[in-house]
């Protein structure tokens, strides 16, 4: 080598060197702002422009961009660990995918790979925007990591790579600094804000990880379990004001026995680090044992439990955002499982005496845990990694080889298109998906996801704990149910896997759903048979380019088949306008050799639909809007002032009411029982009040000209009172010890002749989380009422999946009611169609009756609201 080559080969090797040779600056110094002072919050933007400063000046910290949130943001993940880490990263991300299936690896093959391999070590901060510190705190211990020169920084990074999310949340991180430094020095300073936090789902983006919705769960899911397979997740969170400081692990009763032992193992051992080293940093008021159970699977490390992931969940007391609040010790209270009274005891030994607590409070304690967390991955590493691969090969032998689950996707499937929504999912979270020669997909249980897949895939039982002797149990932490067949209306059944399988292809899907062959048979016209939620995909896809859609408003014989009503009739033209849909959703669609026709065929047009839209943030408005939206529709958003302005029946054909207290809609303040303190912070001008009496008059002109209204779960409650019909709430007064559904799938049976349930089973499960349950009565002649949805005459009959106390308070009462008013309808849903977008099979509800609001009145109906034959009161 020449001299020339032996020059330019030194400064190659020592160009990495030289780019990161500039001492990273601190976030204060980078930002010009104090991280961590009173009332100064530093947005997603600038913690975004930090990161990536480290990243220029730092060897140790790599970018990864995950994606773009809702609303358009990069979602960054900083990947943290040393030099030669940073070098090797493909292999050590090979060893955790090897590790976290090790299926074909033997004894001596795992010994070598946790020999090499690196713990990964997750940390997401701020899925709940309000929940702000750990954004800040995220900085400077990023800043630490890269900077710091002592012997046990470089011990636990050349241990450990640290996959550091700052933010989950990005959209409503920038949302909550927006707010609060625009009422800065006011006196709503620190105050709510007046919208959902997250565009769509709120607080709810914490309740999204089985099923896979939000765009941001999607991209770290997929970083998670197809990237980078992490053996342990740590979650920071804040929670309320005046109770304990931080909790960490041990989690709070239940626990669910088909998590690995080892997880829990594993997960109290950093718990009780944590716990220790806060501690000795004089950090009063950390508890463990209280309150979040190890149960439910919705949350973020949550579900990773059933995946072989340590996850744990860090909760520290917040402030008012930004800005120092003072709490007497008088102030101060336990109430919830763990810590009834707000006294030092074996989970609480050293209570926080009250006083000042600021954001700086809120970052050291995440601090001190995060940097006892990265230790204790360090100080375990080859135990984290091995136990990784013990509880991995424990679900793979848990089951027979053959063992599996088939979701059928032709005959004997009522709704194909949505089991192949539901296999999608299961691919999503990395579960290992097959196809059969027919299209059927089947899950082998014998793989490490295998206990995941049962959780989703079986009925719920809650375990009913007793903490002391006598009748009260532990009451569920968030719902108590997620089985995806009965939420979705999908056959699943336990089956042995046949041969000549092949990879599942998400793109693809078998069954009925052959759009592609009858599109190149150049069917003049097809149809779609009512009940599949995924038809509106199709429906609207042709509707707003223009095409005409029928629906047979009777069941009517066409080229010798009876078709029932609600079947949708498209075209040539409305086949081929909605031809990506078709393509997505792989509905069945059934061809005619000619155009039918029929009097009872009636053109479809898209229903203009209002969505009610408080300033109390409702989640489930969110949810309803973005489920609307992914669908096809195109709800529009109303405000208090935009309804009680009027005419809305000049704009709308429908109107929705979601899931809310009939008080939060008339006034927009919450019910209060007798003895509680009235007192809620004023949000601004503009952001006060409710529907009053003009929303409410609003609504009933709107109505009675002929409008639809659509009410969820508790706003039934709001109809039923404002329009004086012969419904009734009988659990309206129910205290939580006579009835308490905390979530859970229950039997309804269903009337299937109604515009609202065509296509719906006779019997399908709907999800309540309420004290709702509808009665009617006999009406005069002015109106008309159906019952669609009623519950079991036996309480044996009504739970399905789940939890509740008292159903006997539901048997023989109705779930859903539709009446006439006026010229116009209303439709009272007693439960929640659309619950987190989980709820598939009751979907229909919900799209059926945006649909009759332009159909007019129901079949059977005379012009003086009597129906020929009378209704199920």
């Amino acid at each position: 080598m020449n001299l020339a080559t032996r020059v330019l080969a030194t400064l190659l090797s020592i160009a990495p060197a030289l780019a990161h040779s500039a001492s990273p600056p601190t976030p204060s110094e980078f930002l010009g702002i104090k991280v961590g002072a009173d009332r100064t919050l530093a947005d997603y933007r600038q913690i975004s422009s930090y990161f990536r400063e480290l990243e220029k000046a730092s060897p140790r910290v790599k970018i990864q961009n995950l994606g773009k949130t809702t609303l358009g943001e990069d979602m960054l993940l900083a990947v943290i660990t040393s030099e030669e880490n940073q070098r090797n990263l493909p292999r050590l991300q090979e060893i955790s995918r090897k590790l976290s299936d090790p299926r074909g690896l033997s004894d001596s093959d795992v010994a070598a790979l946790t020999n090499e391999g690196k713990v990964v070590l997750l940390v997401t901060c701020n899925i709940h925007a309000s929940e702000i510190g750990s954004t800040q705190m995220a900085m400077e211990w990023a800043h630490a990591l890269a900077t710091s020169d002592d012997q046990e920084t470089k011990r636990r990074l050349a241990n450990v790579v640290v996959l550091l999310l700052p933010s989950l949340n990005p959209d409503g991180q920038i949302m909550e600094t927006d707010w609060y430094r625009k009422n800065l020095g006011t006196k709503y300073e620190g105050g709510r804000l007046p919208w959902l936090y997250h565009h769509y789902v709120g607080h709810d983006n914490n309740r999204d990880w089985y099923m896979l919705t939000q765009k941001e769960t999607k991209a770290l899911n997929r970083a998670v379990y197809k990237e980078w397979l992490p053996q342990v997740w740590l979650d920071e969170h804040q929670m309320g004001i005046n109770g304990p400081r931080i909790f960490m692990p041990p989690y709070a009763e239940p626990v669910s026995s088909d998590v690995h032992p080892l997880v829990w193992r594993d997960v109290n051992l950093i718990g009780a680090a944590m716990a220790l080293r806060l501690e000795q940093r004089e950090k009063s008021g950390v508890i463990y044992g209280y309150s979040f159970d190890a149960y439910w699977p919705g949350g973020t490390k949550n579900t990773g439990w059933w995946k072989n992931i340590a996850g744990l969940l860090t909760e520290v007391a917040s402030v008012r955002l930004a800005s120092p609040v003072y709490l007497p010790l008088g102030e101060l209270a336990g109430g919830r499982k763990g810590l009834i009274d707000y006294r030092a005891q074996t989970n609480f030994p050293n209570p926080w005496p009250g006083g000042w607590w600021r954001l700086r409070d809120i970052m050291d304690y995440e601090r001190i845990a995060s940097d006892a967390i990265l230790e204790t991955c360090a100080d375990r590493r080859e135990d984290f990694l091995k136990d990784m691969a013990t509880r991995a090969r424990a679900s793979i032998a848990a089951f027979r080889p053959d063992d599996a689950y088939r979701i059928p996707m032709g005959q004997g499937q009522r709704d194909p298109a949505t089991a192949l929504v539901l296999a999608r999912i299961m691919g999503e979270h990395g579960v290992d998906v097959r196809s059969g020669p027919n299209g059927d997909a089947f899950i082998p249980l014998a793989q490490p996801y295998g206990k995941f897949v049962r959780e989703m895939m079986e009925p719920q039982r809650y375990p009913e704990v007793k903490l002391v002797a006598g009748k009260d149990i532990v009451r569920p932490y968030d719902v108590a149910t997620w089985t995806l067949p009965a939420m979705m209306g999908v056959r699943v059944e336990r089956a042995t896997l046949p041969a000549g399988l092949t990879e599942f292809d998400p793109a693809g899907g078998g069954g009925r759903g052959k759009e592609g062959e009858i599109l190149r048979r150049g069917a003049p016209a097809a149809a779609l048979l009512p009940g599949s939620p995924e038809n509106a995909k199709v429906v609207n896809a042709a509707l707003k380019a223009g095409a005409v859609v029928s629906i047979l408003r009777a069941p009517a014989p066409f080229e010798g088949r009876d078709w029932p009503a609600g079947t949708i009739i498209l075209g040539k033209s409305a086949l081929d306008s909605a031809e990506a849909s078709l393509v997505a959703t792989r509905v069945p669609l059934f061809p005619f050799k000619e155009i039918p026709s029929s009097p009872s065929l009636s053109r479809l047009r898209a229903p203009r639909v209002g969505l009610y839209k408080s300033f109390t943030s409702s989640m489930d408005e969110g949810w309803t809007r973005w489920l609307l939206e992914q669908y096809g529709f195109a709800p529009v958003s109303l405000e208090n002032k935009a309804v009680r302005a009027g005419s809305l029946a000049e704009r709308f054909d429908v109107i929705v009411l979601p899931d809310m207290e009939a008080e939060v809609i008339a006034t927009g303040r919450p019910r209060r029982e007798e003895g509680e303190s009235r007192y809620i912070p004023e949000l601004p001008p503009g952001y006060q009040g409710g529907l009053e009496k003009e929303g409410a008059k609003a609504l009933r002109d709107f109505v009675e000209a002929g409008g639809t209204l659509v009410a969820f779960d508790s706003a039934t409650d709001y109809v039923a009172s404002e329009f004086s019909i012969p419904v009734r709430n009988t659990l309206a007064r129910a205290k939580r010890e006579e009835f308490f559904c905390p979530g859970s799938l229950l039997r309804v049976h269903v009337d299937a002749l109604h515009p609202v349930t065509w296509g719906l089973p006779s019997e399908v499960a709907v999800f309540l989380d309420d004290a709702t349950a509808l009665q009617t009565s006999l009406p005069g002649a002015e109106l008309e009422r159906w019952v669609l949805a009623s519950y079991p005459d036996d309480e044996r009959d009504v739970l399905v999946s789940g939890w509740i106390h008292g159903g006997d308070r539901l048997t023989r009462r109705a779930a859903a009611v539709a009446t006439t008013f006026g010229k116009g309808k209303l439709v009272l849903l007693g439960f929640r169609p659309q619950h987190r977008a989980q709820t598939h099979a009751t979907f229909p509800f919900l799209f059926n009756a945006l649909y009759w609001s332009v159909e007019g009145p129901p079949p059977g109906a005379k012009k003086d609201g009597v129906k020929a034959s009378p209704g199920r009161g």
